[in-house]
């Protein structure tokens, strides 16, 4: 999504109002490629030249080639991708359940467009690297932490769970040094224990992802920020989208580190035949 690359790519020149006014533009895709800047700006109660000077450190001249560059990709997009998203729109729901389906099956259809492999290519890597990867989640968000952890301790990558109460955190991050990594999940609001654990990533030289939907006012700034929306910002929101970016890392570890993990896996299966005997 040329959004989510802009900000990768300038994202340390934007303030914290360009922030603002980019979750709405990732959290409204379809809709934000055709609104003037004063549709953008007046729900946030902001000037409409807000617009203007996100668009100039975007590396625009001013607003009308910000949203014609995401008309452009908008519309430019996988042919077979806006269709699906434009059937399910237009469907009648006869359940809540079918609603969800289909709300969940066109963020899928859509996550091609935020996180790419080269991004996942060079997260494994980090992972396979570091001596202890730290794991950060609050609240639903500590279901991914659990997966994951449990995904890495089977191909013998050692994890930390950052879960649990401040205490908690703090006892458990005490450890970490340089050469470790932190992934952190982070949606909807930045909580506040990841920004402590940020902190001593940044004393440490430790690098760092966070995952996220539309979060990007994030401080102290990770190295990288990988988002994907997991739907309207205004509908009920799963963790779907970001579990199926962790099942993707999960597999291209597995891929570009077949030896390792295939191998551990194999060792687990002995032991468990062992414990089912």
């Amino acid at each position: 999504m040329l959004i989510t690359d802009l900000v990768k790519d300038r994202g340390h020149r934007l303030t914290e109002t360009d922030r603002k006014l980019i979750t709405v533009l990732q959290s409204y895709p379809a809709e934000a490629a055709f609104w003037s800047a004063e549709q953008l700006t007046a729900p946030l109660r902001l000037h409409q030249s807000a617009a203007t000077r996100l668009s100039q450190r975007l590396g625009f001249e001013g607003y009308p080639d910000l949203r014609d560059a995401l008309r452009q990709d908008y519309l430019g997009a996988d042919g077979p991708s806006q269709r699906m998203k434009g059937r399910l729109e237009r469907q009648e729901h006869d359940s809540e359940l079918q609603e969800l389906v289909t709300g969940e099956v066109a963020a899928l259809e859509a996550l091609s467009m935020h996180v790419t492999q080269a991004e996942l290519d060079i997260l494994a890597e980090r992972i396979v690297e570091a001596a202890v990867v730290y794991l950060f989640g609050q609240g639903n968000a500590s279901v991914l932490v659990e997966l994951l952890s449990r995904r890495l301790n089977r191909f013998g990558i050692r994890s930390t769970q950052l879960v649990g109460s401040r205490r908690d955190i703090a006892e458990r991050v005490a450890p970490m040094r340089s050469g470790d990594t932190l992934l952190a999940f982070a949606f909807r609001r930045m909580p506040d224990a990841l920004a402590n654990v940020l902190e001593l990533t940044t004393q440490n030289d430790i690098h760092t992802t966070v995952l996220t939907d539309t979060l990007l006012t994030i401080h102290p700034d990770p190295d990288v920020i990988i988002a994907a929306p997991r739907g309207r910002s205004d509908e009920y929101l799963s963790l779907t989208v970001p579990m199926a970016i962790c099942n993707g890392l999960d597999l291209t570890i597995a891929q570009r580190h077949p030896d390792m993990a295939l191998g551990k896996l194999d060792r687990l299966g002995v032991i468990l035949d062992h414990f089912e005997a």
